[in-house]
């Protein structure tokens, strides 16, 4: 009971700031349909806590419990050291043995088996959990109260980030970044998805105000978004850094077409991946990407999973391009129906197969985009194939996947809807124009 009434309160307080502050103000979508999302994510949240309840008998190998329960060890040294927890808490824990031996040993998962990242990305979420517990009391689902606020502000983030390029689409921008089933799902659990949705709404809103005009508080923004992103999913930031400096070739060079900014800006991440080792051999792409294959093969072994498949082996920089259309295969269109074998991984399958419609959808109507809108339509795309690329090089579980390619499949969901001529799709069905 105590916990119910807890997390009703802390969900009033949250309704209350997104009822008055103008963060959630907006000329085209009505400020009640925030809070309902932000209900419905709650909603969600509860359901996700139930299914992982159910699906995993171990609460140790269950990820929104166990991050949950080793942010324990960093909370109790409040009570004993508050320099200690504050430390731990702001990634302040320089002195790793002292930290090691005094707190992180008494954990289960600040330190993976077989992971292959130079930076852990469970820390980020575990800092989180300990500071949450300052208001929870330990109680579990006050947690998710407050990490879907957390997602809820960087999804609302895309939204106001990709509005100026889709005018007369905003409703249907709100429905695809804060309704697709994939996105709503794994976006409102206590995962690192809800984090890093924050962070790369902050990074992609503030970089494209940077771009119109320079502001010292859109840098330290972007600062702290890379931050974030560097403790939960580098590859993010990889799959971002073309995207970016095709879209900054746009701004200051004047390309005639968009696509060649960022063709431009391919080769140079091609010959950099070559160069980069040379100097740092801690920053070997190929070797991070087989690496990260060779861990999450090994890890599977040690899990079990009702999804997994088989991929080729990657050895060096032939074996990666030439598995690239075979990722993107995995990724995009996989797993086919007939290689489903639990109520998750079919509806993966059936979602997919709704994009693939949505694809031919938007190119059976496409518009003329105006040079913007193509500068940024290039800028989703490819973020959403070298991201998918990674994904699907390196991760042989169809459950994973699904989890870790949600921020690429929002941009993918944008790009067709700059594509597409709503007008067009609208006059031939009119019955949608009251709900477009």
């Amino acid at each position: 009971m105590i916990e119910f009434l807890l997390s009703i309160f802390y969900f009033t307080i949250f309704c209350f700031i997104i009822s008055k502050i103008t963060f959630f103000k907006d000329d085209k979508i009505p400020n009640r349909w925030f809070m309902i999302i932000f209900g419905i994510k709650v909603i969600v949240s509860i359901l996700l806590t139930v299914i992982y309840s159910e699906y995993y008998n171990n609460r140790d190998k269950s990820d929104i419990f166990k991050y949950f329960d080793d942010s324990l060890a960093i909370f109790e040294a409040l009570e004993t050291n508050p320099l200690d927890y504050v430390k731990m808490v702001l990634g302040l824990d320089f002195d790793y043995k002292y930290f090691t031996v005094n707190y992180y040993q008494y954990m289960y998962h600040w330190t993976r088996p077989y992971s292959s990242d130079l930076i852990s990305d469970s820390h980020i979420i575990i800092r989180f959990n300990a500071f949450v517990r300052l208001f929870s009391f330990g109680y579990f689902q006050v947690h998710n109260v407050f990490i879907n606020f957390v997602s809820l502000m960087g999804l609302t983030l895309f939204y106001k980030a990709f509005k100026a390029f889709l005018p007369n689409k905003e409703k249907v921008l709100f429905y695809s970044i804060f309704l697709v089933p994939s996105i709503l799902f794994w976006g409102s659990g206590l995962l690192k998805e809800s984090i890093i949705f924050f962070a790369l709404g902050i990074l992609i809103s503030n970089f494209l105000k940077i771009t119109k005009q320079f502001k010292v508080i859109n840098l330290i923004c972007i600062t702290v978004a890379i931050i974030l992103l560097i403790y939960t999913k580098m590859y993010l930031l990889v799959a971002l850094s073309v995207p970016i400096l095709g879209y900054l070739m746009n701004q200051v060079l004047s390309f005639k077409k968009a696509i060649y900014g960022y063709l431009t800006s391919i080769s140079l991440f091609l010959l950099s991946i070559n160069i980069v080792p040379l100097i740092i051999p801690k920053l070997n792409f190929v070797s991070q990407i087989s690496n990260k294959q060779q861990a999450f093969s090994k890890y599977i072994k040690t899990v079990e999973t009702n999804s997994g498949f088989t991929i080729p082996e990657l050895t060096d920089g032939v074996s990666i391009l030439l598995a690239i259309p075979n990722s993107l295969l995995n990724t995009i269109i996989r797993p086919f129906l007939w290689e489903c074998n639990s109520l998750f991984v079919y509806l993966s399958a059936i979602e997919n197969i709704g994009i693939l419609c949505l694809i031919v959808l938007a190119f059976s109507f496409r518009k003329k985009m105006t040079f913007k809108q193509q500068n940024i339509f290039f800028f989703n795309l490819f973020f959403v194939f070298i991201l998918f690329s990674i994904i699907g090089l390196t991760t042989p579980v169809f459950g994973a996947i699904m989890r870790y390619k949600i921020p690429g499949m929002l941009l993918l969901l944008i790009a067709l809807l700059l594509l597409v001529d709503l007008e067009k799709i609208k006059a031939k069905h009119a019955f949608l124009k009251r709900i477009l």
